[in-house]
């Protein structure tokens, strides 16, 4: 990859490049290598084991216990020939790569896409009437439908690598991939035109883009070491907080190969017989000392730690109530779905009026004739080009509905509301970092059927939604836009090439979601479909099936949940912006509803209480000095986990870890 030459001009811009370090070739080719072992691991933890699940979270601890590997075998280059050791921004761009990568192996994404292209076929009945209800609406350069072809999918104790199914899946997997890179290189080009904005002139903090950046920048040395990197390698309680949470997690999973090593309860769930505390068995009750969240809860801002532990109790709360008072059978209280749908859009509204100067900026450059040369100075691409690549993106984009089936309407509306929420997400992960977002049912699907109504709808178009119920019912655990703006936060941060990120990131979305797709077919038809974690998938079609059989009108009372949960995100954030210490944030309430959060309230409202404790107590001063054990508790779970579940693969036993 070259560096701009001049050409005998003189601009910002080339000067700003010039002083930019490259993506290398090596990098590049490290990450390429890595991404196909790196699905893999991904797959077998989270469908195989139904285990640790990676992508759940939004720190994601399979990438960074690589980075932490790339790292100690960059020390040992660096004392032999340290000319071969990695700099910052290699280690940096193989972890942008990875966690890209990873988002479209996870558990949301493409585990979730490769059975729905064949369980509308396998699972459909005399009994249900599938065939009769949707298959004519199922494009067949989508799906595979021939059940000799899915029975050793689903069964298992077969192969592959036979010609017959190499040839029935390859067409849908190879458009299905287009794709996923399709939507991946639109959203980077979003995240162009919003980086300005939100690193330059708001100045977030991208609490999670900033763990990585402190242990590649002390490792490498490169320059004067930040606060946090000089106390991560010089202070004793790092070491500490490593040492405890290994040995904990190691007890925990010794245990679990082998119930003759003593245990220690990690992770405790509660089932609930009475009434009215049963209503909290759905998302359910657990009690967790989670290390690797309570080092990540130490770092988050002390408002949205406080929020994350209080509304998940608030929305048991809720559940509670409406048990009490017979309103969870009668009209659904609280509807949490509903109303969160309402608080993300409250959340994007809020965007668009905070960043409104920046928009008509970006507007005058993309479609003005006398726009600022400097508005997009040191951006990975010009305004107008990443203009020019989100219209492309989605003009592609309908142009895939329309052909499979969809109307131009509502193909539109869907995706539109997709890009809004997938903005909202990234900007909840710039802002605040909070530990998972698990907006669960709050899509664009739900949304739209909830407004409008099934039967206006129409039969076609929500039989072709429901083959994007990967992208949109339950993948916002992890999300690749949140990712790729920290992975640009990271390149201007440590002064590496924006532009040549662009094109590695998208090269790693291609290959992800390729070795992705491989990887589960490769497994399913070993072990069997079945025998592994197919309900997901399932569910699409049950629910399709649902809305065929009875279709339905505008939902009013799922829509007064949605103004309510507007209503209410909207009062807290006139609220924080008219008492600076407002403690509570409708982040909090958002990403809390549901059941990733129910083994992370606990851990947060430690480590919310020890910071608040430090704060008081010592101030800022005795909090920084405590930073390294938080950031230790976070680095011995990682190390422990991680080579756990690799002898796991090798030796064939398996852990299960009930908050990752």
């Amino acid at each position: 990859m070259e560096h701009c030459k001049d050409n005998g001009r003189s601009s910002p811009d080339l000067i700003v490049k010039k002083s930019q370090s490259p993506v290398t070739l090596r990098a590049t080719l490290i990450g390429i290598f890595l991404i196909p072992f790196n699905s893999y691991w991904v797959l077998h933890l989270s469908y195989i084991w139904d285990s640790n699940r990676p992508t759940s979270l939004a720190l994601l601890f399979n990438v960074l216990f690589t980075l932490l590997v790339l790292i100690g075998f960059s020390a040992i280059l660096r004392r032999l020939r340290p000319s071969l050791a990695f700099t910052q921004s290699e280690l940096l761009t193989i972890y942008a790569m990875l966690c890209q990568a990873s988002v479209f192996a996870g558990r949301d994404m493409l585990q979730v896409l490769v059975p729905l292209m064949g369980n509308g076929f396998w699972y459909a009945t005399t009994e249900n009437e599938w065939a009769q209800l949707f298959h004519q609406h199922l494009p067949e350069w989508l799906v595979v439908g021939e059940q000799e072809i899915l029975r050793g999918f689903y069964e298992g104790e077969s192969t592959f690598y036979l010609q017959t199914h190499i040839d029935a899946w390859l067409l849908p997997t190879l458009i299905w991939v287009g794709f996923c890179l399709v939507i991946g290189v639109t959203m980077l080009c979003l995240n162009v035109l919003l980086r300005k904005q939100w690193q330059e002139h708001e100045r977030l903090t991208y609490p999670i883009a900033q763990l990585p950046y402190e242990i590649t920048r002390a490792a490498t040395n490169t320059g004067r070491l930040s606060t946090t990197s000089h106390l991560f390698f010089n202070r004793r309680m790092m070491v500490v907080g490593l040492s405890i949470a290994a040995v904990l997690n190691l007890v925990y999973s010794l245990h679990q190969i082998d119930p003759v090593f003593p245990t220690i309860p990690l992770y405790h769930g509660f089932r609930l017989a009475e009434k009215p505390w049963s209503a909290m068995n759905n998302p359910g009750f657990r009690i967790s000392f989670f290390p690797f969240a309570i080092g990540v809860g130490f770092l988050i801002p002390l408002d949205l730690g406080f929020s994350c532990w209080f509304f998940h109790l608030f929305w048991h709360f809720e559940r509670i109530i409406g048990d009490m008072f017979g309103w969870r059978s009668a009209i659904g209280f609280p509807r949490e779905m509903a109303q969160i749908r309402g608080v993300w859009i409250a959340l994007f509204l809020w965007t668009l009026w905070m960043g409104r100067a920046h928009i008509k900026v970006v507007l005058q450059t993309i479609f003005g004739r006398y726009a600022d040369p400097a508005s997009d100075e040191g951006e990975a691409i010009r305004y107008r080009t990443a203009g020019i690549g989100v219209l492309v993106g989605f003009i592609l984009i309908l142009a895939f509905c329309l052909k499979a089936g969809m109307s131009l309407w509502f193909a539109a509306l869907f995706f539109v509301l997709y890009f809004a929420m997938s903005i909202t997400i990234t900007r909840i992960r710039a802002e605040l970092g909070p530990p998972a977002h698990d907006l669960y049912n709050a899509g664009p699907d739900l949304l739209l059927t909830d407004a409008l109504g099934t039967r206006r709808i129409g039969n076609r178009n929500l039989s072709v939604m429901s083959l994007f119920f990967w992208l949109n019912h339950l993948s916002y655990r992890a999300h690749p836009m949140p990712h790729q703006l920290e992975g640009l936060k990271l390149a201007h941060q440590t002064r590496f090439n924006p532009t040549q990120l662009l094109w590695v990131l998208a090269i790693a979305i291609f290959v992800g979601a390729l070795s992705a797709a491989w990887g589960h077919l490769h497994l399913s038809y070993q072990v069997g479909l079945e025998q592994a974690r197919s309900w997901y998938a399932r569910a699409a079609f049950n629910r399709l099936a649902g809305w065929l059989y009875n279709p339905t009108e505008t939902s009013i009372s799922g829509m007064l949940y949605t103004a309510g949960g507007f209503s209410f995100a909207v009062s807290l954030l006139l609220l924080r912006w008219r008492f600076i210490q407002w403690p509570l944030h409708p982040v909090g309430y958002v990403v809390s509803s549901w059941w990733t959060f129910t083994g992370l309230w606990f851990p947060l409202l430690i480590s919310w209480t020890i910071k608040r404790i430090l704060l008081s107590t010592g101030g800022v001063r005795l909090y920084r000095r405590s930073i390294p054990f938080f950031i230790g508790l976070v680095i011995g779970d990682v190390i422990v986990a991680s080579i756990i579940s690799i002898l796991g693969l090798i030796f064939d036993f398996r852990v299960v870890y009930l908050s990752w």
